[in-house]
């Protein structure tokens, strides 16, 4: 027989998930190992009910535990790296978390050209870290940590259709104060209209959608995990739109799935396996409107093939690049690309994160145009590289 626990759902706030099933358990007498007294005084001895006055929702319950099991998993990253504008040396720091027993996920423009790369750990101490693998599509990196194992690891959940205004938790060290961590809601889920950066525009060129959140993400916060209220690692952040201290500025994340097939592929093939033509883009828009008026194209959506790889999947499919003399200047339009698959592309780098979604192998139809006309190509997805 099955009794009715002495309260209603839901259970009290300060109830940890372990405290509910250990006393609906023992209450229902379906596991009668543990006494009841015992399971009430586990209750009682819950580091949650310490805080329990100041917790007064299950949000709440629920944000203080991922955070408290979260936090040991994720590590500040740091290093000496050189700016590329004055030249000067200096430290420079960003965040990261431990997926395995030792390796760590951050981001690529974290470690790039970054030398004497110290991992520290939540308790403080530091151990050296290399580089194991990267994605600069994604901009995405795995470094392995010598001589330390992971006091905690975090797992992936999905990214798919994650509702708007869900809580989200952000951990990492912004500013070089690492073990902190903000809350905030997903703000939207899209493509961003933000400039790429100016320095290295492939630094996340491969991404489509990216994740946008109010939970403050700070200067090194870059490579921190961020998480949903089950704890799971739903995306990496990654920049801020904005001012840079995060005020009035909005967080942008990687979706967690996307980094997560990224590593599975670095970890199997040590490069990624999104798909690509091996091919320059050029939006339409960056060339001369009168040129592309005296051919007939009125539109200034796709992109034209600036160049070609040999033997990559846009030379395979006989894609023509662009024609300039000596000087640079445009004498001959090579092929524009005008849709993928039947749907119609905006420009380069709509091109590029769609192609990205393949994998190699995959067959994709492009809708090409070339000396006045219309053509259908069929191209053979290969690795980006």
């Amino acid at each position: 027989m099955t009794h009715a626990l002495p309260f209603s759902r839901p259970y009290p706030g300060w109830f940890t998930p372990f405290a509910r099933t250990l006393l609906e358990r023992t209450w229902r007498g379906r596991h009668n190992l543990i006494p009841l007294s015992l399971a009430l005084g586990t209750i009682l001895l819950s580091p949650s009910l310490a805080q329990a006055p100041r917790l007064t929702t299950p949000e709440e319950v629920a944000r203080v535990e991922v955070i408290r099991r979260a936090m040991p998993a994720v590590v500040k990253i740091s290093g000496i790296v050189r700016d590329p504008q004055t030249g000067n040396e200096g430290p420079t720091n960003g965040s990261g978390f431990f997926y395995s027993s030792n390796r760590i996920i951050t981001n690529y423009h974290v470690v790039q050209d970054l030398r004497d790369i110290s991992v520290e750990l939540f308790d403080g101490r530091s151990f050296p870290g290399t580089v194991f693998a990267v994605d600069k599509g994604i901009d995405i990196a795995i470094l392995s940590i010598q001589g330390a194992t992971a006091p905690a690891q975090l797992t992936f959940g999905s990214s798919q259709n994650l509702p708007t205004g869900m809580g989200l938790v952000v951990i990492g060290s912004p500013f070089g104060q690492r073990n902190l961590a903000s809350y905030g809601i997903l703000s939207g889920v899209g493509p961003t209209t933000a400039q790429k950066n100016d320095l290295d525009p492939e630094i996340g060129s491969e991404i489509g959608d990216l994740l946008f959140t109010d939970a403050r993400i700070m200067q090194g916060n870059s490579g921190g995990p961020v998480l949903d209220l089950q704890g799971r690692v739903v995306g990496v952040a990654n920049s801020i739109l904005g001012d840079i201290s995060g005020i009035g500025g909005i967080g942008v994340a990687i979706p967690g799935d996307l980094v997560k097939q990224s590593v599975q592929d670095l970890e199997r093939f040590g490069v990624p396996q999104r798909g690509g033509l091996r091919a320059t883009l050029v939006d339409l828009t960056d060339l001369d409107p009168l040129l592309l008026g005296k051919v007939g194209l009125l539109s200034t959506k796709g992109a034209m093939v600036e160049k070609v790889e040999p033997g990559g999947p846009a030379a395979q499919a006989g894609l023509r690049p662009a024609q300039r003399d000596q000087r640079g200047k445009l004498i001959g339009l090579g092929d524009i690309i005008l849709a993928v698959n039947g749907k119609a592309m905006r420009n380069a780098g709509e091109i590029t994160q769609t192609l990205a979604r393949f994998r190699p192998g995959d067959k994709v139809k492009l809708t090409i145009w070339r000396n006045g006309r219309n053509l259908e190509v069929t191209v053979t997805m290969m690795a980006r590289r």
